[in-house]
This record gives C-alpha cells, structure tokens and sequence, in this order.
C-alpha cells in the first residue's frame, strides 16, 4: 500500500487537516512550480509562442490519464460550472423533456440545468433522497419510470452531501437505454477513485483540480467524449481553440476551423502561468503513485475512520453504501453547534455540516491523524 506522503506537503505534524473534499493542500513541488510560473510574467520578452501550449498540452495528457482517456478528450476549464455550462450549450432538450437530477445535488451541478430547462420548456425531475440510502436504485427507478423523455441525467459516482456511492456503470447504462445524454460531475471524486471513461462513456464529465487533484483553484478538466469533437459548441470564441492560432498572421483567416478533438471547449486565457505549473506538478505526482495506490490508501484511513466511530459508540453500524473514499458520518443530536470550532482549536480539520461530519483523508494523512480525530470527537460528543 502507497505510504503517507505528508513529507512532500507543508503540513506540521500537529495539524490533522482531514477536508480534501472541501479544499486539499497543495504539494511542495507544485508550490515551487507556481512561484516559476508566476515570475515568467515578470520577463513578458522572454515569453514565446509556446509558453501559450506546451504546458496546456502537457496537463491534457496528465488529466486524460486519470480517467482513462485520450489528451483529445480533455479540455481546459475554469472550474466545474464552466464545464457545466459547456455540456448544458451541447446535449439537446426537447420541449417537454425531463432533466433529472439527485435531491441537494451540488450548485455547480444544480443551476444550469434549471436555467436550461426554463429555456428549453423542458422539466427538471428531482429524485429524491432513498430511504434506504440506495442512491444507484433510485436513479435507475427515476430514468424508467420517468413520464416524458429522459434528455438528460446529472449524474457522479459520490452524493457530495451523504457520501453515498452511486454505481455509475448501472446508472449510464439506463440513461442509454432511455436515449438520454449523461453528465458527470467528478470533482469529488477524479484521482481517489478508479475510473475509465471508455467503460462507462458520459457525454461529458468535469472535475476541478482544488479537492482530490491536490491542484489549484481556478482550473478544472473537462472530458468529452468524442460524439462531440466534430459538432460540439464552445461557450467562447478565441484564438486558443482554432487552428492557425500560434501563427503571426492568426487574424488573418476570418474564422478558422476549430483544433482538433475536445479542445474547441478550451476556455479563453487557458494559459495561466501561474495556475497550471501547479497543477501538472500535482497531477505527476498522482500519476506516479497511481489511481489504484491512492484509492488503496484513502480506503485504508476511511475504513479505519468507521472502525473508530462504531468502536467508540459514536454511530452503530458503518453505512453498507458509503463512498470508499470519503466518510460522512451522522452523530445525531449529539453535535454541539459549535463542533467545527472546537476540532479547529486543537489542530483538527473536517467539514461539519449540522450534525454531519465529513471526513476526507489524503495521501499527506495517516493513522494518527484518524485516530487524533477520534480522541476529539469522543470528549466532545461524549461530555
């Protein structure tokens, strides 16, 4: 199993910083890569035209690997809403049509299909939650049973709220047979979880490179598939994504055809020098542990976070459909209100969310940190 690798980040053996699921430190080298990049703009004359591609290109090819894809299929995006907002421009909805989406599903993943059913006159068909938690049945049941056509399903492979897995195999293939389109947001998810594209097939899938991606804020990869190379429509028009545009004379040619593959989506200024040094350092660093490394280790600390809960008598039982990578536990009325504060004061950070507590390891966590936490939450829940 991979090791801790709290040594390559700047996090103090006293901090148990357990909250990559709401934003993830940053590595090392991918600091000092960002301070490079950020001073290539303090000498713009030693700038050529390959510092607007070579490192766009190279972070297609690390984001492609995650997932299982081709560097064709990868966009640059500003963050998951734009790669939202992309997928919304593209998958057809017929008046009267149904958009389906999961009860509290993520802003990001939430809003514009409101916004594109009021323009279309379409529907947006909200699932509720199950009752035994069964987030996968319940999508299925909502595609077949649907009463008008199914244009579209919001899907992801872990409810951002509950921490439930969702079968995404299961939930396409019934979206197919409905003749839907899938859209995936893989921001809580992409880099902890195996995943290939080429099995599963959405139309498209985003993921922001801040949470799991140990990336930076402000960038984000979107993947789609190649129905939407040759007719897929960007949500800006620019230089970057047409052909000719490293040329001198770029202005020259009216419009020109767009580059090849999913890079027609690439948003304008995708070049950010300061951002994406950072986030190809972090991405080779998740390539050479490898998906299957990781997942391994954030498997082993969240197993171990149950283990703790139930053998403390915090919860009763592990949840039998919980993500393997992210554990949302429900204390009950045993949250004080000010628990988030008290775990801060002494050096512990989670996300609570009423009488939730989600936790989310990394790479950078280990056993004490799990187990730092547990010592907490025992005094204080138990007091």
């Amino acid at each position: 199993m991979l090791v801790c690798q709290k040594d390559k980040f700047a996090l103090p053996r006293h901090i148990a910083y357990l909250d990559a699921a709401y934003m993830s430190p940053i590595p090392l080298a991918a600091l000092e890569a960002g301070k490079v990049g950020t001073a290539v703009k303090t000498e713009p004359w030693k700038m050529t035209i390959a510092s607007y591609y070579d490192e766009v290109e190279e972070a297609r090819a690390l984001a492609a690997s995650l997932i299982g894809a081709d560097a064709e299929d990868i966009a640059i995006a500003a963050a998951t809403s734009y790669g939202m907002a992309v997928a919304a421009r593209n998958v057809p909805v017929p008046p009267g049509s149904a958009i389906l989406l999961m009860e509290n599903e993520h802003p990001s993943h939430r809003y514009i299909w409101h916004e594109l059913a009021e323009q279309r006159r379409a529907h947006v068909r909200i699932i509720d939650k199950p009752s035994d938690g069964d987030w996968t049945a319940a999508f299925v049941k909502a595609i077949a049973d649907c009463d008008i056509p199914v244009a579209v399903v919001a899907g992801t492979m872990v409810h951002w709220f509950e921490g439930t897995a969702i079968n995404l195999t299961a939930v396409t293939q019934a979206s197919r047979a409905a003749g839907a389109c899938l859209v995936v947001d893989g921001t809580q998810w992409v880099g902890a979880l195996p995943f290939d594209v080429k099995t599963v097939r959405p139309d498209f899938l985003v993921f922001a490179t801040y949470k799991f991606l140990l990336g930076p804020y402000r960038l984000a990869f979107l993947y789609a598939d190649k129905r939407w190379h040759g007719e897929g429509k960007p949500i800006e028009h620019h230089s970057w994504n047409r052909v000719g545009g490293d040329k001198s004379d770029f202005y020259r040619v009216e419009v020109p055809a767009f580059l090849p593959g999913a890079r027609r989506f690439d948003m304008g200024e995708r070049s950010d020098f300061a951002v994406m040094p950072v986030a190809i350092e972090s991405l080779k660093l998740l390539n050479g542990w490898g998906v299957e490394n990781t997942f391994a280790r954030l498997r082993h600390l969240n197993d171990l976070a149950w283990k703790e809960a139930v053998g403390r008598e915090l919860i009763r039982e592990p949840n039998p459909l919980r993500a393997p990578h992210i554990s949302i536990l429900d204390f009950g009325d045993h949250v004080p209100p000010d628990l988030a504060t008290q775990l801060r004061a002494n050096n512990v950070y989670v996300t609570v969310r009423g009488s939730k507590v989600r936790i989310s390891p990394h790479v950078y966590n280990d056993e004490q940190d799990i187990l730092a936490l547990f010592n907490l939450l025992a005094s204080i829940l138990k007091a």
